[in-house]
């Protein structure tokens, strides 16, 4: 009988020990757009191969899969959004608003983003608009702007934007 009693006890004990609260306030999640690879390497040349002909006006589209250049992203949504677009941008010069080229052939959207959506994603085609093109920095912008617009989009556009400093160059 005493047994029983015992375990009962015991059982008891242990769950005073554990709180019915929550261990603290929920952690609040931001939208970001965080660049996660670069390809080619700083300080890399990237030749364009003559198959890729350079289109007066719009440049050079290096195509999705090419092997070209590359941008790896993982991309968050704070909260609900109806319709979102990834656009990456070739920044040249020390402005951090110039760009040579632009992921128009690779530019993924979505549909119905949920609060806490979130994904990776790697964007392998670029239009170039200009050659050579001195990168010195990547902009990547997960947006709302649905219009066919190229330049980077405005801040009330913005769901998150993130850049990242590099230096390559791409030629014929």
């Amino acid at each position: 009988m005493r047994y029983p009693i015992l375990l009962s006890l015991g059982i008891l004990a242990a769950a005073c020990g554990e709180s019915s609260s929550p261990a603290g306030p929920t952690p609040v999640v931001e939208s970001s757009a965080a660049i996660t690879a670069v390809s080619p390497a700083s300080a890399s040349t990237v030749a364009v191969p003559d198959q890729y002909p350079f289109i007066f006006p719009g440049g050079v589209v290096l195509p999705p899969g090419s092997g070209l250049v590359s941008v790896g992203v993982s991309l968050r949504s704070a909260h609900e959004v109806p319709w979102a677009r990834l656009n990456v941008y070739l920044l040249t010069g020390n402005s951090g608003s110039d760009y040579c080229g632009e992921n128009s052939p690779d530019a993924p959207t979505w549909n119905f983003l949920t609060s806490g959506w979130a994904t990776p994603y790697t964007v392998t085609g670029f239009r170039v608009s200009r050659l050579p093109c001195d990168v010195t920095g990547i902009l990547a912008v997960l947006h709302m702007r649905n219009n066919g617009l190229i330049a980077p989009p405005t801040a009330s556009e913005t769901i998150a934007r993130s850049t990242f400093p590099v230096s390559f160059r791409i030629n014929r």
